[in-house]
């Protein structure tokens, strides 16, 4: 048992070493990169000692093409506060399909002038939504499914993903 909680010990001890490793970078004199654990040779004047930080993977909660797509084709909706049961449908399309979207409330007549010039339209008609460049004025569902298929979407949000708004947009009424 003695001899089992010593080489534990001793295991530990090499492994927090292995952590504190230096890394050397150096160009030589024929303008070669070398990167090495070993310090450079003593005629080499510049060394450098890069810091290595932490490899993390990003993981939002969606799927791969969703994140893709979303960063090639942000989704805007755009709403007011009167427009309740359409808003509350074209949300729910939003939602099941799992797609992260920023929603834009139109409230005062400023937020209006900047719909229509942001949609190219002289009308005031919601819900509408913005994918990437493409506009659709109005809720239409199988139009809508066309651009955010088009968009490369996913169909359905995968289960256990946290789709729908981005933080910092409130939905209506809140």
């Amino acid at each position: 048992m003695r001899i089992y909680t010593v080489c534990l010990l001793s295991l530990a001890l090499l492994a927090t070493g292995a952590d504190a490793q230096n890394l050397y970078r150096w160009v030589d004199k024929n303008g070669k990169v070398h990167y090495s654990d070993q310090p450079p040779p003593k005629e080499i004047k510049k060394v450098e000692q890069p810091r290595l930080g932490v490899s993390t993977i990003e993981t939002s909660g969606l799927p791969y093409e969703a994140q893709k797509a979303a960063q090639a084709f942000p989704v805007t909706l755009y709403t007011t506060p009167e427009c309740v049961a359409e808003c509350a449908a074209a949300r729910d399309t939003l939602t099941r399909r799992g797609i992260p979207y920023s929603e834009s409330r139109v409230v005062t007549t400023t937020d209006g002038d900047n719909f229509k010039k942001a949609l190219g339209t002289d009308k005031l008609l919601f819900p509408s939504l913005t994918v990437g460049t493409h506009k659709q004025i109005g809720y239409e569902a199988d139009i809508w499914h066309g651009l955010l298929d088009m968009a490369g979407y996913p169909r359905t949000a995968i289960p256990g993903s946290v789709p729908g708004q981005a933080p910092g947009n409130p939905p209506a009424g809140k």
